[in-house]
């Protein structure tokens, strides 16, 4: 029962590859790397479930492409996202087509360690989000939607009449109330509970 299961990390700079293959191994944990995500793609079918860790943006299929062709093949491999640069709308995207986590490179040694770890209780850990538009007053809410919805802070405060002190206030609340690590985890979060299926995209220009 305490079988670990394999790291699959598909980066197209073979330095990340291998760094992270040498922490995995210091870690006792079985990893295999892959240049490009087409060529994990080809091979899929034939490997043991895991746990994999893919740059977002690299030539040829995306991060994001991968995991929606691993879902569309029913592969429920949890999938961390790791990008140079992250921002809240590629942030979003990761957790909307069903990433564990996205970190921001360059990361802690012990940030990947912890999300391999959080990845790996996911898979026997029923989600517990469901409660959670309940537990949120009606404007950490709405402050939660439009984040979910990619706005900033400026942007969210404009659509709601409110200064972007506040939302940030309410941000922090809502990082406090939902116990997340980061705002990407708690986009992710609030999509679990359901939340963010309304669209904000014009909220720059409310």
């Amino acid at each position: 029962m305490s079988i670990e299961l394999p790291v699959y990390i598909i980066d197209d700079e073979p330095e990340v590859c291998r760094s992270l293959a040498l922490l995995m191994a210091a870690g006792g944990i079985p990893a295999r790397s892959f240049g490009n995500a087409d060529l994990f793609l080809d091979l899929v079918h034939h490997l043991a479930p895991g746990i994999v860790i893919c740059d977002v943006v690299m030539p040829g299929t995306s991060g994001i492409e991968l995991l929606q062709s691993m879902r569309s093949n029913g592969r429920q491999d949890p999938v961390i996202l790791i990008a140079g640069h992250a921002d809240i709308p590629i942030a979003v995207a990761a957790m909307q087509a069903g990433a564990t986590n996205f970190l921001e490179k360059p990361f802690d040694p012990d940030v990947i360690i912890d999300a391999v770890a959080l990845a790996r209780q996911s898979l026997n850990r029923a989600s517990v989000n469901d409660s959670l538009a309940d537990r949120l007053s009606p404007r950490e809410r709405q402050v939660l939607e439009l984040v979910i919805g990619g706005a900033t802070s400026k942007e969210a405060a404009r659509h709601l009449g409110i200064s972007p002190r506040t939302v940030e206030t309410y941000r922090t609340k809502l990082l406090e109330k939902t116990g997340a690590r980061s705002t990407a985890h708690l986009v992710k979060i609030g999509l679990e509970a359901g939340l963010g299926s309304e669209r904000h995209s014009n909220v720059g220009s409310a």
